[in-house]
């Protein structure tokens, strides 16, 4: 299923800009068309904000289903739809006319239907419960390289809490966001006592390139042939969008997950959120600490 999810985000962005960028060529030039204010209507909102996340790396985290852009793609099919059923009773309409509206709302149509897709299916990770992650439990131990190519097993960092970012690698803009999040409170986590590892299946001078752009105190983990994200339980397989393997990364990435755990090594804080769009803030890991700190 990964696979047919990896080849569907590679074209998802291409077909919304290409009918929502005809489809304000063709209102300019041609005037009123409810078919194609339709098909703009469901796809350019999730074009631009595609966009927006993968230009400027600053949206973290988004709604479960995306109330707004849905009703709109809902109104959008209502209009195209509309527009055809128009178009078919019309004693105007000619056989070229005919064809040109038949292809029309199919692609309207399909702009929806890819629009739902994304929505709530490819957004799905459909992760499985990992019972070696519940909370109270030690985490596993695993080995990952740190950033000047050294392996190293996790329970060096026994002795203080921890905290474990999971990400999937330098290509993931909402990845990128969550970590520049978390480099914003890095002096109040730390305050608690706190150290924050960022660990990505990724080639090793992306590591580094992350870890000179954020410039902060964290310890930046490589995590080869995704053997740390295996042990964990955590590893998801053909997860990698179609393409990227042209810039250095693995077909099998890892799903988004932040653990917690106190000086012991015991988890006191998971999440394996089951939708990559949806992540924890760093408020949620102060919270989590300033708490822990009380019943300690």
């Amino acid at each position: 299923m990964n696979k047919i999810k990896s080849l569907f985000i590679g074209m998802f962005p291409m077909f919304a800009m290409g009918i929502s960028g005809y489809g304000i060529y063709y209102l300019a030039t041609s005037g009123l068309n409810f078919i194609w204010l339709g098909a703009v209507l469901i796809t350019m909102p999730i074009m631009l904000f595609i966009s927006r996340v993968m230009m400027f790396k600053s949206v973290a985290r988004t709604t479960l289903h995306f109330p707004l852009l849905t009703l709109t793609a809902i109104i959008g099919l209502a209009l195209s739809m509309y527009g055809y059923a128009v178009s078919i009773f019309s004693p105007l309409g000619t056989a070229e006319s005919n064809v040109f509206n038949n292809v029309s709302i199919v692609l309207a149509c399909t702009g929806f239907v890819f629009f739902i897709l994304y929505n709530f299916w490819y957004s799905s990770l459909g992760r499985e419960v990992n019972q070696a992650l519940r909370i109270g439990k030690p985490l596993p131990l695993f080995e990952a390289l740190d950033i000047q190519g050294k392996l190293i097993n996790s329970d060096i960092f026994n002795g203080a809490p921890m905290i474990y970012i999971f990400f999937r690698g330098n290509w993931c803009p909402l990845c990128m966001a969550q970590i520049k999040e978390v480099a914003t409170q890095y002096k109040k986590l730390s305050s608690l006592g706190a150290k924050v590892v960022l660990c990505a299946p990724q080639p090793e001078k992306n590591t580094q390139v992350l870890a000179d752009k954020f410039d902060v105190p964290f310890i930046f983990l490589t995590d080869a042939d995704n053997r740390a994200a295996q042990t964990l339980g955590i590893e998801m397989k053909n997860g990698l969008p179609a393409g990227m393997e042209m810039l250095g990364y693995e077909k099998d990435t890892v799903y988004p997950t932040v653990i917690i755990t106190d000086a012991t090594g015991a988890i006191i804080y998971s999440d394996l959120t089951n939708n990559y769009r949806i992540r924890p803030e760093p408020e949620d890991f102060i919270e989590v600490l300033n708490r822990h700190a009380q019943l300690a």
